[in-house]
């Protein structure tokens, strides 16, 4: 993985962007979107309210978006039947929005600035359908690309197993749609949310990045789009 090799470093996080672009929209500052995985228990509140806190200092606009419809294609890819898998997301998914709610709540950023969505209201967005589009196509013409998110999602499955079983290749592609549905973000969410650039954070390495920043893909990132790696900072000893 290729990473600039400049860090930024605030109170609480180091600030790693993949590339020298990546800096360059970060240092606009701009917009920042924060996704917020549901079953990943890095996004707790106390996180999620150091995250917000961080984000409105340094950026004029952060929006933060919850993965849910796509999230079904999980649970049926981990064995569970259609309606099981359809409750067990709505009931994940409404305990991810209730931390975000707290967590806006516990940040002290004003009511006005708090933007939450749902990626599934965001995806009949003329936009994402496009993007979306644009990333199904390359994921069938890129071999790399496919190879790629195939083993992010089948480490995925494999850690989430309830039996210990390993996942099938059928599993792992329909559980790709949740992957999928991510895309459109690290490519381009500037033309999704309107804003003039976005940098888009999470606390450990995405594999598909480099890919999609350095164009080694058919699907590259936009010049307005830049990703960065958020850590946290380790205080001294």
């Amino acid at each position: 993985m290729t990473l600039s090799s400049h860090v930024s470093v605030s109170s609480e996080f180091e600030v790693i962007p993949h590339t020298p672009n990546c800096q360059r929209v970060f240092d606009l500052g701009d917009h920042l979107l924060i996704g917020v995985s549901p079953g990943n228990s890095y996004f707790s509140i106390s996180n999620l309210a150091r995250l917000m806190r961080w984000g409105h200092a340094t950026f004029r606009r952060v929006d933060v978006v919850c993965p849910d419809s796509s999230l079904v294609f999980t649970y049926r890819a981990l064995g569970y039947p259609e309606e099981t898998a359809a409750r067990k997301v709505r009931k994940e998914v409404s305990g991810v929005l209730r931390r975000i709610r707290r967590a806006w709540e516990r940040s002290d950023v004003a009511v006005a600035r708090q933007h939450t969505h749902l990626l599934s209201d965001l995806s009949e967005r003329g936009a994402y359908r496009e993007l979306r589009t644009r990333a199904e196509n390359a994921l069938a013409e890129d071999k790399e690309l496919h190879r790629v998110c195939f083993e992010m999602t089948r480490r995925s499955l494999n850690a989430a197993a309830r039996d210990g079983t390993y996942a099938t290749d059928d599993n792992v592609t329909l559980a790709m749609e949740y992957l999928v549905a991510e895309l459109p973000f690290f490519v381009d969410t500037p033309s999704i949310l309107d804003v003039p650039t976005s940098t888009i954070s999470y606390h450990a390495p995405v594999d598909f990045a480099d890919l999609l920043y350095t164009g080694r893909s058919v699907l590259r990132a936009t010049a307005g789009q830049g990703h960065i790696l958020l850590k946290e900072r380790q205080l001294p000893r």
